[in-house]
């Protein structure tokens, strides 16, 4: 099958991801979006657009892990300003200083064998050499098909709850000041293969206000209906 190998992730790549997470658009769109009918085609579409819009204007919008030429996981990325759902939860705003940790899932053969924390070590490696200090979530202690991390993975990976929740808590990852994983970013960043300049992410990129949300909505007013897997890292 090849050689295992982590690489970051651009909008050319939304096509491939695992079933059903190409045409999943829980991050991408704003509650007034979502709630209009849409065929897998049109959200493939939409992510695709989304991830091209975070490419172009901020960086990577993720990690790939990848099996000889399939890939095997992934984990999304992107600044606060270019997520619309995030104002749909009540842990947030995130911090100014982080990017957001979205979704993300490990193929179900290839679970149990670290792939997701390296996926995770990847993902800071790529931000602590940029102007970014955190990784910051939104986790759920809910189980089942959700495209929110799970909570405890995401503390069992090197999170911590800032903002407790009762089901969607806000975690965060400080990416120079976390002891612990200082030392593996170096080594993460070096098993990165493929790499290019990132853009120099324009100010209006983080600035960017949330279409179609109502301040302070909750979760609770959130129509999950559009999820797929993510709790198996």
């Amino acid at each position: 099958m090849g050689a295992r190998r982590l690489r970051p992730m651009t909008a050319a790549d939304v096509p491939d991801l695992p079933n059903p997470c190409a045409q999943c658009t829980f991050w991408e769109v704003s509650l007034t979006d979502l709630a209009a009918p849409a065929d897998h085609r049109e959200r493939r579409a939409i992510k695709t657009g989304w991830a091209g819009s975070v490419t172009d204007h901020w960086g990577y919008c993720g990690v790939l892990a990848e099996q000889g030429d399939q890939i095997i996981g992934y984990l999304t990325l992107a600044p606060p300003g270019l997520v619309p759902r995030l104002g749909a939860f009540a842990t947030t705003p995130m911090g100014a200083d982080a990017a957001v940790l979205l979704s993300g899932l490990v193929v179900e053969e290839q679970r149990g064998h670290g792939i997701g924390r390296q996926l995770v070590q990847s993902a800071a490696g790529l931000l602590a050499r940029r102007d970014i200090r955190a990784l910051e979530a939104v986790g759920t202690h809910r189980d089942g098909p959700s495209c929110l991390l799970p909570a405890g993975w995401l503390e069992a990976v090197g999170f911590a709850v800032v903002r407790p929740h009762p089901t969607t808590p806000r975690l965060r990852m400080d990416l120079h000041s976390t002891v612990r994983w200082r030392p593996d970013l170096g080594a993460a960043w070096h098993r990165l293969t493929g790499l290019v300049a990132q853009p120099a992410p324009p100010e209006a990129a983080t600035g960017l206000s949330v279409s179609g949300l109502a301040p302070g909505l909750s979760v609770s007013h959130v129509n999950v209906g559009n999820h797929h897997l993510t709790h198996q890292m």
